[in-house]
């Protein structure tokens, strides 16, 4: 674990006992969405620590610096990943950042404070409490399918059972854990820019996945074959 991984790990922790009693909630722009007081107490904490530590790095983060210009060396921050669900009391939530060097992901933390999970990544390797994660494929995972967008155009797998969370980082972790056999997702933006899946994805890819890109569309599984086969629905399960 690199010096980065270990402050963050300790920054999401201290972060998550922001949350003490119950938010107060409010819809956030004309789709629906939510947002709660924690959502923006945690990323002006994760924020001033940061520009605090890492002067030098930019902050692209959802509440705050959504719209912001960053360089080469930056973090990604979602503070409440999961908002309509952490809103709602149900435990697929988390809090996540990537720390992006010279326009690459170099480490990323997810931390799931209801059910304890902390998931992160760097050099070393993808992680889950402790224990080191690999992308596997079994008779039981490889019919299901998660997806993160609601985009089933094509979706064409025969005896395929698809799964949403409606939190992203939630449903990289169960991915890690090899819950599935492969996630479809959707990003109009840098992928490498994007709070909601930069540190699912590195994580991901970091514990052996592959990933390959339609447009927008992307596709995460044990191996890029498999990949290319969720993607354009083509997948045949035995």
């Amino acid at each position: 674990m690199n010096e980065i991984t270990e402050f963050l790990i300790d920054l999401l922790k201290k972060a998550s006992r922001i949350i003490k009693n119950k938010p107060e909630v409010h819809l956030k722009g004309n789709k629906g969405d939510l947002v709660t007081t924690f959502d923006y107490e945690i990323e002006k904490f994760i924020t001033k620590n940061l520009n605090k530590c890492f002067p030098n790095f930019d902050i692209y983060s959802e509440e705050f610096n959504s719209e912001s210009e960053v360089g080469k060396n930056y973090f990604t921050i979602d503070p409440i990943d999961g908002t309509v669900n952490f809103a709602n009391n149900i435990p697929l939530w988390g809090i996540q950042v990537a720390c992006v060097k010279n326009n690459k992901v170099c480490s990323a933390v997810i931390y799931q404070p209801a059910t304890k999970e902390l998931a992160y990544a760097d050099a070393d390797g993808a992680f889950l409490n402790g224990k080191k994660l690999k992308i596997e494929l079994n008779d039981c995972n490889k019919k299901l399918i998660a997806l993160i967008t609601s985009h089933k155009k094509n979706l064409l797998l025969k005896d395929v059972h698809y799964r949403h969370f409606g939190c992203a980082c939630a449903t990289y972790v169960l991915f890690v854990k090899n819950c599935f056999g492969g996630v479809i997702l959707k990003c109009n933006d840098n992928i490498n820019k994007n709070w909601d899946h930069t540190p699912g994805i590195y994580i991901a890819l970091k514990a052996g996945a592959k990933i390959v890109q339609n447009g927008n569309l992307y596709a995460l599984a044990q191996t890029k074959k498999k990949a290319e086969e969720i993607l354009t629905g083509s997948l045949v399960t035995q």
